[in-house]
């Protein structure tokens, strides 16, 4: 890939994109369930990302474990849950329970990946229904329950990841401008639109974002001092919105 050198003002625009991505990240309970909110977050993401390889100055980029890594995370979680409602279905004779959670490492290797979430949401619904025990007796705390879910959130999320290819080839083939333009209207014309539902139901993730998404003009800082307003006038913004 050819790499280009960002003007200071290309490097504000990407800056706010990352800490835009990062709010959205912080956040993501309010939109993991909207499709396509989902999908446009994942695209905006990844051309933040191919957008900072263009520059060849690598920024922030979030998670950026492969499908592999999550899914060995997905499987380890798994099979630490599902062995400990496995010995418990044994010391109970839940012989339901016992069929829900029949996992080993061969069988969820050799699984196909819509075959592994399926099992893994089966042992998240049994965790979850057993929950008050998994922590009593087993030592299972509710936060591993929720590193479990999360870890269900980002295989499923890999999913995307033909979509993820396509956005990738198109910014990696266009200029820097013509990439950060592309990689803005995602979240001009999709993003900021969508966000709108959350002014009253979420409104300190809204306004999170909207401060995420103004761009610091950081050239304006290094500008040569200028005299006071007048009295009465009041102080442009730091930035444009973006």
């Amino acid at each position: 890939m050819v790499h280009g050198i960002m003007t200071q003002e290309q490097d504000d625009i990407a800056t706010m994109f990352e800490k835009t991505n990062k709010v959205l990240e912080a956040n993501s309970k309010w939109w993991e369930g909207i499709p396509a909110f989902a999908d446009a977050v994942t695209r905006a993401v990844t051309g933040t990302v191919v957008i900072r390889e263009k520059s060849g100055e690598q920024g922030p980029t979030g998670d950026a474990e492969t499908k592999a890594a999550k899914r060995l995370n997905l499987e380890e979680r798994m099979l630490l849950i599902a062995d400990q409602l496995s010995a418990l279905a044994a010391k109970t004779g839940d012989h339901d329970l016992a069929a829900k959670v029949d996992l080993n490492k061969s069988t969820m290797d050799r699984a196909a990946d819509s075959d592994l979430l399926t099992a893994a949401r089966r042992v998240q619904g049994a965790a979850t229904a057993n929950s008050g025990v998994l922590a009593s007796d087993y030592a299972i705390p509710a936060e591993e329950l929720a590193a479990f879910g999360e870890s269900i959130r980002k295989f499923d999320d890999g999913k995307t990841a033909p979509r993820d290819a396509v956005v990738n080839r198109k910014v990696a083939t266009l200029s820097l401008p013509d990439a950060i333009a592309f990689v803005r209207s995602i979240y001009r014309n999709e993003l900021d639109k969508m966000m709108t539902r959350f002014r009253k139901t979420a409104p300190a993730f809204y306004a999170a974002y909207t401060v995420a998404r103004t761009i610091v003009n950081h050239a304006a800082t290094h500008a040569s001092p200028k005299k006071a307003a007048p009295a009465g006038t009041s102080t442009p913004p730091a930035g444009p919105a973006a």
